[in-house]
């Protein structure tokens, strides 16, 4: 009986395993990359899909894919293959957010989720920053220009993030800001041409376990701010555009 039990528990795990590492090709879902479809609902079918399936990649090739704020589920990696980019779209009204941060991609309270690869997340920041400013003076947004820019990636109270390889540039606001989560492991990634001159490349609140290296941020200083809260952190060969290596700032 004891072996039937664990031949049974082998077989479980070994069918979770092999279902957080299937491959999903995003073309399969509709997702067009052609620059000009407004891609969000085909991206969040994928993930949602993907993740009740228990896990895999999401995987974009070569081609530029718009879409506004998506949101990552648990056990779901998207992979941005070299040539894949994300593409920000410049309309305001279709981006969400957590925890108080718009952002294009957004996770609240998920586990075992990242991008790879060594594709570019693009924010489309001076047409996206050109849209903010025309609602702000029309009356219809009462934020200020830096509170309604979003962020590329905001997370918050999600556990296990993985980071790694891809660029991120022309972010309207902030590039990554990640709030209340742990596990967090950021290695590869280069962060340029901001369109606000006042954000950030990283902002942490709250974080448990945050491991970076090899990181180059081409933002205001402080690159990388804290809220004093953050603990068990590492950085290793993070580096400005002057050279210098980075602090975490409070």
């Amino acid at each position: 009986m004891k072996k039937l039990l664990l031949k049974t528990f082998l077989l479980l795990l070994l069918s979770q395993i092999h279902l957080l590492a299937k491959d999903y090709n995003a073309s399969l879902f509709g997702i067009k990359s052609d620059g000009v479809t407004l891609n969000t609902p085909s991206i969040q079918k994928a993930i949602d899909f993907i993740s009740e399936k228990g896990g895999g990649k999401l995987k974009f090739y070569v081609g530029r894919y718009l879409t506004g704020t998506v949101q990552l589920k648990s056990n779901v990696i998207i992979e941005l293959n070299e040539g894949a980019v994300l593409v920000g779209t410049t309309s305001i009204y279709d981006y969400s957010g957590v925890n108080g941060t718009k952002a294009l991609l957004i996770a609240e309270g998920q586990k075992n989720i990242g991008v790879l690869g060594k594709g570019v997340i693009e924010g489309q920041g001076p047409a996206v920053l050109e849209q903010i400013e025309k609602q702000i003076q029309k009356g219809y947004l009462k934020e200020t220009i830096l509170q309604a820019s979003p962020a590329l990636i905001a997370m918050n109270n999600c556990t296990g993030i993985n980071m790694e390889g891809f660029n991120l540039q022309n972010a309207c606001g902030n590039f990554i800001s990640f709030s209340a989560c742990k596990q967090v492991s950021i290695k590869g990634l280069s962060i340029r041409k901001p369109a606000v001159k006042e954000a950030k490349g990283f902002i942490f609140a709250q974080i448990v376990g945050l491991n970076m290296e090899n990181i180059f941020v081409e933002t205001a200083e402080p690159e990388i701010q804290s809220d004093g809260m953050s603990k068990n952190i590492t950085l290793v060969n993070c580096k400005n555009a002057s050279g210098k290596n980075l602090m975490m700032k409070n």
